[in-house]
């Protein structure tokens, strides 16, 4: 069943619930729910609804997801409230009324919010002519949370009847969701496949909308009390951390960055304001962790200047946001708060405006820095004599992202991270460090887990350790310091634990002389504050100055760290330089200078390596598969030593890999149309296809290296699925390939082991991007006897022989109608004629 269904389904079972319950309040009827029992129902419900779409996420269901996410974060939030009205004075004993969580305080905010962005929504969606049962269904959701807004202020009855209609709508909607993805008829009258719907952009301005809309209220005199809001931002900091992770496996990298971030934040603000509920403090958020988050947000601003103007303000204000809410100034608070709603609402419309291609659009300073310099640089045009090259300069404009990871880097998350919760740890006051505990499980914690396995999966081991270690730290005594569980009494137990870190400290302190001074800088900052750390739960006199003194050096340290990471990943090179190793044994710092090493995840580091295939070099590459040995086809010189990097070159011939067809045109009329639309049917793939050599072959300017490229009779051509290989491709032309290792030998499957195997005179740059995609081989189809229905398979390997098989039997049924029936024989090497 589709995602959207599954999601619909869990929704409409909670508005079911609903109805029964209310059906039975209104007539006094026995089986009457708690609201611990049907908060825990609408947070278990809303979560699975929420959890199906952010697991299977898909282009052509984002206009539905963005709004049953923003739907669930809803009923997540209503769900917390229920259950904190009921758990709450048992577990504090404190005098917290029932009456406080039933008042316009609680709902108000969200269920206003809910309203003024399904409005938007819906407008955009008429006026677009999209499908209307979506319309429909924001309609209900908002006449139901109009009746809850009024029912603050009267006892309305007839709530039974509005959640039933909100069943039925869900109900409907999703058994069409679930009839579509069953019968495959996901093509509608509506335009829904022509949009590009950017999903991440619109649910990030909605959640931070929702997060504001205490503090908006407030600012009315609609409401009296924020703190009681606590569950507005908490359930969209959650949402929006969920969304941000989810987004960079889909590689909206920038996007979802700032998700996280603005996820971190408003979900450690949202524990913090329960904490204020329960103890009755004053204050929400305490010096020690609004003005390093401040900082980090202008920070943010600075250096998002030169991609867009509307995100720059919102930091701005963001952060003054923070530091007016820490020194409670009501006037200061209320123009900040404005600003940043009608900010972050410009943007969600702007946002629906684009992604609806309507006609008007509203300006967010997109590039306008970047745009600005171009006018003053000199315009430089790349002509190629013997290659027709498609080139995507626009795509080479500006340093943008490039290519499959399953997720991004987010060492920058793992610094902010540190440096809020070391600051916390060391400088909250003794009367409110209960107040630090969100930040801790947020900030220190759970990201800090994410960061440190995320950091695993490309590779990058050191670093991933240190932030495991961060977050294991973090949890359990930034958890204990919190909860004021840390007492001289028991000094020699809690310093027997926190000798433990400090010995792993001055483990990773040996292990960083050979990764970077940054890091050695960092490491030796840890250890201090351990030491420290440890002699203030010793007891030591004046523990606590050593201990906010080295954090104060820590978080500076990793403020450095955080701000050489930012720039040079922004700007695409090294502003602030990390500073080379003490020890140099990774190749990559050891060779630095002589070889070319080029990052994948931008737009600059494949150009890079396109110049130097340009110039007459041979470079190591990754693809859909493995990584391979490339030289451009225009530089024979540069083929001939890339084919003899191999023993026993005669038995491994080279392939040519291209981009597009255009690069090919040469042989159109050479191959029939048969052969000719099946290489449109196959490609982009790991599907290798030999065909007969012909006279197109020396328009690739191959010369005197010809021989080495096929075999006498034939050639091996294709096109990968591969963003990045297909992007290079674009800037140097066709390219031979040969496998990344010397003959014998495995398969090349990281950018480090390119070096390893091949050595520093057998390669002249690489191309990096951590692991491979597969670890497997890629499928060589013999297609010379096509035009008899016949195809070879020297070699299956990822796409399976009955795809190939497939899509030729496809194009055959085709023809059929007008040449008589015909049928394909699959002539198979014997020794791979099985099934994978």
């Amino acid at each position: 069943m589709s995602a959207i269904a599954s999601s619909l389904i869990s929704l409409s079972i909670l508005f079911v619930l609903h109805t029964v319950n209310f059906l039975t309040f209104e007539t006094e009827g026995l089986f009457l729910l708690t609201p611990l029992i049907i908060g825990t129902a609408e947070l278990i419900l809303s979560a699975l609804a929420a959890l199906c779409v952010f697991t299977r996420p898909s282009v052509n269901t984002a206009i539905p997801a963005t709004v049953l996410l923003i739907v669930c974060t809803i009923w997540t939030a209503v769900g917390l409230s229920n259950i904190s009205e009921e758990i709450t004075p048992k577990l504090y004993g404190r005098n917290i009324s029932v009456e406080a969580y039933s008042q316009r305080d609680v709902v108000l905010p969200g269920h206003g919010v809910l309203v003024l962005l399904f409005v938007v929504f819906s407008v955009c969606l008429i006026l677009h002519n999209h499908k209307k049962d979506l319309v429909v269904f924001m309609f209900a959701s908002s006449l139901l949370s109009v009746c809850v807004i009024i029912n603050t202020w009267t006892n309305l009855k007839g709530h039974s009847l509005l959640f039933l209609s909100l069943a039925s709508v869900t109900a409907y909607v999703s058994v069409r969701a679930a009839l579509e993805h069953f019968t495959g008829d996901t093509h509608t009258k509506s335009s829904d496949n022509k949009t590009e719907f950017d999903d991440k952009r619109v649910m990030r301005y909605a959640l931070n909308i929702l997060s504001f809309s205490p503090w908006v209220l407030y600012s009315c005199t609609i409401t009296k009390n924020t703190a009681i809001s606590f569950i507005w931002p908490l359930a969209s900091g959650l949402f929006l951390l969920l969304h941000g992770i989810s987004g960079m496996r889909r590689g909206n990298i920038t996007v979802s960055t700032f998700s996280i971030v603005d996820g971190l934040f408003w979900g450690s603000l949202g524990g913090s304001m329960y904490i204020t509920v329960i103890k009755g403090y004053s204050e929400i958020l305490f010096p020690a962790v609004s003005v390093p988050l401040s900082t980090i947000f202008l920070t943010i601003a600075v250096v998002s200047l030169h991609s867009e103007i509307l995100l720059s303000l919102e930091y701005v204000f963001l952060s003054g946001f923070i530091l007016t809410l820490t020194f409670n100034h009501e006037v200061s608070l209320a123009t900040f708060t404005w600003i940043c709603f009608v900010l972050y609402m410009y943007g969600y419309i702007a946002a629906l405006l684009k992604s609806f291609s309507f006609k008007i659009q509203l300006p967010v300073g997109q590039n306008v820095i970047s745009k600005l310099r171009q006018k003053f640089r000199r315009q430089k045009i790349f002509t190629e004599n013997k290659v027709d090259i498609v080139s995507s300069k626009n795509v080479f404009e500006s340093d943008s992202m490039l290519g499959f990871s399953k997720y991004a880097t987010l060492d920058n998350i793992g610094y902010v991270s540190n440096i809020i919760s070391v600051l916390s740890f060391a400088w909250v006051s003794h009367e409110t460090t209960v107040l630090s505990l969100p930040w801790h499980l947020i900030f220190g914690c759970f990201i800090q887990f994410v960061v440190g396995f995320i950091g695993f999966s490309r590779g990058k081991t050191f670093e991933s350790s240190f932030f495991l270690t961060f977050a294991s730290f973090w949890s359990i005594w930034g958890s204990l310091r919190s909860l004021d569980l840390i007492g001289t009494e028991s000094g020699m137990s809690f310093g027997v634990g926190l000798s433990s870190f400090l010995l792993v400290g001055v483990v990773f302190l040996g292990m960083s002389i050979t990764v970077s001074k940054t890091w050695i800088g960092i490491s030796f900052c840890f250890v201090l504050f351990m030491l420290a750390t440890l002699l203030q739960v010793l007891g030591i006199s004046d523990g606590f100055i050593y201990e906010r003194t080295a954090a104060v050096l820590y978080s500076l340290s990793l403020f450095y760290a955080l701000l050489s990471s930012t720039f040079n990943l922004s700007l695409g090179r090294e502003v602030l330089p990390l500073g080379k190793p003490i020890l140099q044994i990774s190749k990559i710092t050891k060779y630095n200078d002589q070889i070319l090493w080029a990052s994948s995840r931008k737009a600059r580091g494949v150009k890079e390596i396109a110049d130097k295939l340009k110039a007459g070099g041979i470079c190591g590459i990754p693809t859909d598969t493995v990584y391979v040995l490339v030289a451009c086809c225009h530089h024979p010189e540069a083929v001939e030593r890339a084919y003899k990097t191999k023993k026993q070159a005669e038995d491994r011939p080279m392939s040519l890999w291209i981009s597009n067809f255009k690069q090919i045109e040469a042989a159109r009329h050479e191959f029939s149309s048969l052969l000719w639309d099946f290489l449109h049917e196959i490609w982009p793939s790991n599907v290798s296809v030999v065909v007969k050599r012909g006279e197109w072959v020396k328009s690739l300017g191959l010369g005197d290296s010809e021989k080495y490229v096929g075999r006498s009779d034939s050639i091996a051509l294709r096109i990968p699925d591969s963003t990045i290989t297909c992007h290079l491709i674009d800037q140097c032309g066709p390219v031979t390939v040969t496998s990344a290792n010397p003959t014998g030998e495995g398969d090349t499957t990281h950018h480090l082991q390119v070096l390893a195997k091949l050595g520093m005179k057998m390669c002249d740059g690489i191309l990096c991007d951590g692991p491979s995609r597969e670890n497997a081989i890629s499928t060589v189809v013999d297609c010379r006897d096509i035009d008899n229905g016949k195809l070879g398979f020297f070699r299956i390997g990822l796409t399976p022989k009955s795809t190939v098989l497939g899509i030729l039997n496809k194009l055959l049924e085709k023809r059929s109608t007008k040449n008589g029936d015909s049928h394909m024989n699959g002539s198979v090497n014997a020794a791979f004629d099985t099934e994978m």
